[in-house]
């Protein structure tokens, strides 16, 4: 880029800029909310469990994490809830946003759980008033037995401004910094099948993430995962236990080093009365984030989540894996 070609580069973006008033980041949370599914419920039964409305008209080029938490109460349950975040603008008719989460209870049970995700939607157009939807549909191979109730529902929303030169790692300074000094990244879903017998210690990366702070004095990270992890056996004396550790691999690094602690998922032991056949299966939520505040300024670096097998004596499928990341300055004084 010659001094001419970065002269009308600044001015560009100083004229765009103007054009803008952007709030920098806004954080909203939805009302608290429940919905019920009832015995006998068909497959496809749907009833809405969180609704927020957002406006993005004060965004340049907005960029939403949303954040549902729910806790899922069942009397003799036994079924597969599905959860699906929509947005609707203006005269849309609602489209789904990210992938669907499931949970299953494999056998009717009396129970309390906490059942949480999050979905990024980084394609949505500015100057919108949108209403976002979280819709639990029944799923599975069979009507709901028992009741379920999903209570405490809330659907919570962070809107960023991104840096639109985020994504290629462009090499920032103060001319394309934006005042509100945070940016929010979404990485692409991904995942990995565990046969049963895996050898102990196969490794595979299931979600990846680039990410830029060359914008940011003294920035600091939070990352944080889902994912789906499906499981069965056909016994219920199997043990099955997969770690999952974020790895940072940045400018000029010739290994990727650890981010935060490891953190560990455990296919549950089950007690099965008889006549009921040996095994189980099942399908949770499992996320969990962690901090790095250790980034030097001016650096790109890609973030992995990767799993690893300790034991293997189930069959393990981990699905919409994905790392996001939130990046704000501590301070100002670099």
């Amino acid at each position: 880029m010659n001094l001419s070609s970065k002269a009308n580069f600044k001015d560009d973006y100083k004229n765009s800029n103007k054009s803008c008033d952007s709030c920098g980041q806004i954080i909203k949370c939805g009302e608290v909310s429940q919905a019920l599914l009832f015995n006998g419920a068909a497959i496809g039964t749907t009833v809405p469990a969180a609704t927020m409305t957002l406006d993005t008209s004060k965004f340049c080029n907005p960029c939403i994490i949303f954040e549902f938490s729910s806790n899922v109460i069942g009397t003799l349950f036994q079924g597969t809830l599905n959860f699906q975040l929509y947005r609707s603008c203006k005269n849309q008719l609602p489209i789904p946003v990210g992938p669907q989460y499931y949970f299953t209870q494999p056998i009717p049970s009396i129970f309390a759980n906490m059942f949480s995700f999050f979905v990024c939607d980084c394609n949505s157009c500015s100057n919108e008033c949108c209403t976002y939807s979280i819709v639990v549909s029944a799923g599975g191979s069979t009507p709901v037995v028992g009741n379920v109730g999903i209570f405490a529902a809330r659907l919570a929303a962070m809107i960023v401004d991104n840096p639109n030169h985020d994504d290629d790692c462009y090499p920032c300074n103060n001319l394309c910094c934006k005042d509100n000094r945070t940016i929010l990244k979404c990485g692409a879903p991904g995942g990995t099948s565990i046969a049963p017998g895996a050898l102990s210690g196969t490794a595979s990366t299931i979600s990846t993430l680039a990410l830029n702070t060359s914008c940011l004095c003294n920035p600091c990270v939070k990352l944080e995962f889902t994912s789906t992890i499906a499981y069965s056996s056909p016994t219920t004396i199997d043990s099955t236990v997969v770690n999952f550790q974020v790895f940072k691999l940045c400018d000029n690094q010739l290994n990727p080093i650890p981010v935060g602690p490891q953190v560990v998922f455990s296919v549950p032991f089950t007690t099965v009365v008889p006549p009921a056949i040996p095994g189980f299966s099942g399908t949770s939520t499992f996320s969990f984030f962690v901090c790095d505040c250790d980034n030097c300024t001016h650096e790109c670096c890609t973030y992995s989540v990767v799993a690893t097998t300790a034991t293997t004596d189930a069959t393990v499928t981990i699905s919409n894996a994905r790392l996001s990341a939130i990046a704000a300055e501590n301070n100002c004084r670099c």
